[in-house]
């Protein structure tokens, strides 16, 4: 991504990532069920299995099965299906990359859908790779403007679970 933005140093990114898996980094993945919906249970209109959000960190890595279920926004406001494609990563633009690169990489807003009468006995899974910079690492917009003020990878997910949770 640093080069494809054509950074100073390409590997920004990279760097500020040295100690995942380590307690001075949050990132995180997530095993992620949706279980089965019998047929006896009675759905709400437009029942969703996840709501409408934005992921938090950088960059999101989503290993998902084949019952999809995923949707992206478009910039219409329009929900698509995110079918998934056997073999590939889906790659998600979080909320602190768009902050960390002033906007011009979009996070996403996405939800899970239940899928259709045929598909409602099957169980969905995917793995969630949470990344996030190093809890130290201070995180300034790319192209050096103010725009968002400098933040640690710290406390910008503190103050997202604030306002969350």
């Amino acid at each position: 991504m640093g080069r494809g933005l054509n950074l100073e140093d390409p590997l920004l990114f990279v760097k500020a990532n040295k100690n995942a898996g380590q307690p001075e980094n949050l990132t995180t993945m997530r095993s992620l069920h949706y279980p089965p919906i019998g047929d006896d249970v009675i759905l709400k209109p437009n029942q969703i299995r996840c709501g409408e959000h934005s992921d938090y960190g950088s960059v999101t890595l989503l290993f998902q099965d084949n019952m999809g279920g995923l949707e992206v926004k478009t910039k219409d406001g329009d929900f698509i299906s995110a079918t998934p494609i056997e073999g590939t990563v889906l790659v998600n633009i979080g909320d602190l990359m768009q902050r960390w690169t002033t906007d011009k990489l979009v996070s996403n807003v996405h939800r899970v859908i239940i899928p259709e009468s045929e598909n409602r006995q099957s169980t969905r899974q995917s793995i969630a790779y949470f990344s996030h910079p190093d809890t130290n690492f201070v995180v300034k917009c790319i192209d050096g403007s103010d725009k968002y003020p400098p933040i640690t990878g710290g406390d910008y997910l503190r103050q997202r679970f604030e306002v969350t949770y």
